[in-house]
């Protein structure tokens, strides 16, 4: 009797050759965990192809596809839905606490800049005084001497010194020579060093008109530098340089103080009638005509239609009809027409260099001596 023996475990045949033992290397290769798509195309069960006879050549094999398995995943995944985008919840606009991001906020300023505008404010209007100290100092005290430095430095040279000078309306240079108008009558004074400086100077002044409250007028080989704001000489500074006597001063103002007509003629007439103003009555309505000024204490008068006077070079032949026709007090410079005015004055000399006035139709007493 044949007796049958029990298998021997271990003995299984698949077991032997290994093929059936992929439990353990399937684990070990596989380190994250696979999803249901992934076991479904890694589970497939290949199908051993049929048998071919001996001899037979085999048949081409079609590549099959290859599969991308995670963007076959991907692709049968739903997307995540996107929340719309806010203001509030935008991150580059708010930080967690909800306050503005730092690139945003305003920065604080350097506390110094605030100090430092305070003691230039303090210290603004007596710069030029520490600056002129300093000056004097390396002029060993020399006080003239430390001002003429710094206008040296900045460049005015003469004209910046005289300009000091309050009662100086005009300054007129031609070369290097110098001669001031103003209150205390038209004078020569020392020039500058040599034609260079002098064009250097003329140059920095007209820089700095605005600042010096300056008009530069060229009139050939001529400059004129004069005050903005100032009429120019006076009626008193015409008689204390000599130009004007004290009798013609008087018949003038009387001529004015009645509202009469006064004319100049020559090249320097628009300055004598400039400062024949001065006698003009205070309170007086006054039309400006070309190159005219306004004297102290009287009004603008819109036309010569309202005014009590007239003042200017040339104004035009109705005015100067009006003014022949004791309609309007005036005070004319080289006239257009031949109007018959109360005082009629002819002057000599040029802007720069007036010579004596003369009353035309004058009797002795009234004549220079």
């Amino acid at each position: 009797m044949t007796t049958e023996e029990e298998p021997t475990s271990g003995l299984d045949f698949w077991e032997t050759i290994g093929v059936n033992d992929t439990s353990e290397e399937t684990s070990e290769a596989e380190p994250h965990p696979v999803s249901q798509q992934d076991k479904l195309v890694a589970g497939t069960k290949s199908v051993p192809p049929p048998e071919t006879p001996p001899g037979t050549p085999p048949e081409p094999q079609e590549t099959p596809p290859s599969i991308d398995i995670e963007q076959t995943v991907a692709e049968s995944e739903p997307s995540p839905s996107v929340p719309a985008s806010s203001p509030e919840a935008s991150p580059e606009t708010t930080t967690e606490n909800g306050a503005a991001p730092s690139s945003d906020l305003p920065h604080e300023p350097d506390p110094s800049w605030d100090n430092a505008a305070r003691i230039a404010e303090s210290i603004g209007p007596r710069l030029g005084r520490m600056w002129l100290d300093l000056l004097i100092g390396e002029a060993d005290g020399d006080q003239t001497l430390g001002r003429r430095i710094y206008h040296v430095l900045d460049g005015t040279h003469l004209i910046g010194e005289l300009w000091q000078d309050k009662d100086i309306a005009e300054v007129h240079i031609r070369g290097t020579g110098v001669i001031v108008c103003g209150r205390r009558g038209i004078r020569e004074v020392l020039g500058f060093p040599g034609g260079t400086v002098a064009r250097r100077a003329i140059e920095a002044v007209e820089a700095a008109a605005d600042r010096m409250a300056a008009i530069v007028t060229r009139v050939g080989d001529s400059v004129v530098v004069s005050r903005r704001d100032d009429p120019g000489p006076t009626a008193i500074d015409l008689f204390t340089s000599g130009i004007l006597t004290e009798a013609q001063l008087s018949h003038i103002e009387n001529a004015l103080t009645h509202m009469e007509a006064v004319s100049v003629r020559g090249p320097a007439a628009r300055v004598v009638v400039r400062a024949l103003a001065s006698l003009i009555p205070k309170g007086s309505r006054v039309f400006e005509g070309p190159l005219g000024v306004l004297p102290a204490g009287c009004v603008t008068a819109a036309s010569p239609l309202d005014a009590d006077f007239v003042i200017g070079v040339r104004p035009g032949a109705p005015v100067e009809q009006m003014a022949a026709a004791g309609q309007v007090g005036a005070l004319i410079a080289n006239p257009e027409t031949e109007f018959s005015a109360a005082v009629r004055l002819v002057v000599s000399g040029g802007s720069a260099s007036l010579g004596r006035l003369t009353i035309l139709d004058e009797d002795a007493s009234l004549r220079p001596g």
